[in-house]
């Protein structure tokens, strides 16, 4: 008996769209980061910078690593420009 419903490859379905993965700056992060500390909505944050929810509230999770990130980078900066 066959199978009620056939299987279908992602080559046969047009209209499955693979997503591609968004690489974030680290200003982007950092400007998210800082919005969450001013307790801005994290529903506004997503829309903003066109993400997910998920995405954002990943980010808050390493936000510590992120500011270390910041702060290396800046200094870094200060050196070249100096």
């Amino acid at each position: 008996m066959p199978p009620k419903c056939p299987a279908t490859s992602p080559a046969m379905s047009p209209s499955i769209v693979k997503k591609t993965r968004k690489s974030l700056t680290l200003e982007v992060k950092l400007d998210i980061v800082h919005r969450h500390e001013r307790e801005e909505k994290t529903n506004s944050i997503a829309r903003h910078h066109g993400l997910t929810l998920s995405t954002v509230s990943t980010i808050f999770k390493s936000a510590d690593s992120i500011k270390k990130a910041g702060e290396t980078a800046s200094s870094l900066q200060a050196k070249r420009s100096t």
